[in-house]
């Protein structure tokens, strides 16, 4: 995986006022940033581009997304396999710096959910490739919407009647949907090191956090941590506030990898 994710921009640009995208430019804006992604995904490791180019691409697509204000089913696109993570914007996340070795370093996370509200989570991170990661496991719980006036990286629409997409989706018969940003409550409950895929090394750790979704679809979703997310137990800050990261559905951009590996 590509080491150096971050960008010179700030979150705070990312999420900034605009007019709301229609629903045809924000499967466009998916599709074009699903291909870009695959594109950086596919730069070996520890290749360093001057041209910041993509960078930018994807950022102003991540931009739009965001502003779409899309609603998201959360057993289509929060519930399922590990979704990697290619691209991150913010201070460097402890789980982007314990990677070592000039190979690719898998990264991501993995939802299950168990009933409408909550579930378990896997958050993985390969150290030196499969012969040692990082598994932390632990529930997450649904704490609701986020208003669109609450916070610094909150964003208007320019839409009087944004209040009422969630009832006109429940009038559609999409009750299942939710309406981003939506936050959801993680609590880490422990961890291990896996070494050569054989042996488990359980490390005590915990710590909690919040998720909040800004865009999610089948294929990938973009996620910000409001908040510091906090190892309170055997560890630091493993996230800092404010930090955005982009995930892609693993098969989509790593076809050799195989996610049996946060069953180990």
């Amino acid at each position: 995986m590509i080491r150096n994710h971050q960008t010179c921009l700030g979150a705070t640009s990312l999420i900034s006022p605009r007019k709301i995208p229609d629903q045809t430019t924000q499967n466009t804006a998916s599709r074009e940033l699903l291909r870009l992604l695959q594109q950086k995904a596919s730069v070996k490791p520890n290749t360093q581009s001057t041209d910041s180019s993509l960078d930018n691409q994807i950022n102003s697509l991540v931009r739009t997304l965001i502003a779409s204000k899309s609603t998201f089913d959360p057993t289509q696109c929060l519930n399922g396999p590990l979704y990697a993570t290619i691209h991150f914007i913010g201070d460097t996340p402890l789980w982007e710096k314990i990677a070592v070795g000039g190979g690719r370093n898998v990264k991501g996370q993995r939802y299950t959910l168990s009933d409408e509200t909550s579930g378990e989570f896997v958050n993985y991170a390969e150290i030196w490739g499969q012969n040692l990661y990082l598994k932390a496991v632990g529930k997450f719980n649904d704490k609701g919407s986020v208003s669109s006036s609450i916070g610094p990286y909150a964003e208007s629409s320019n839409n009087p009647f944004e209040f009422l997409a969630p009832l006109v989706a429940n009038l559609r018969g999409k009750e299942q949907l939710k309406p981003t940003p939506y936050d959801y409550e993680a609590i880490v409950t422990g961890a291990s090191f896996v070494l050569f895929q054989k042996y488990s090394f359980d490390v005590a750790i915990a710590g909690k956090g919040v998720v909040r979704v800004l865009y999610a679809d089948p294929n990938l979703r973009i996620f910000l941590s409001p908040t510091d997310t906090n190892v309170t137990t055997g560890g630091g800050d493993w996230e800092s506030a404010g930090l955005i990261v982009v995930q892609v559905r693993f098969d989509l951009v790593y076809s050799d990898w195989n996610d049996r590996l946060l069953g180990v």
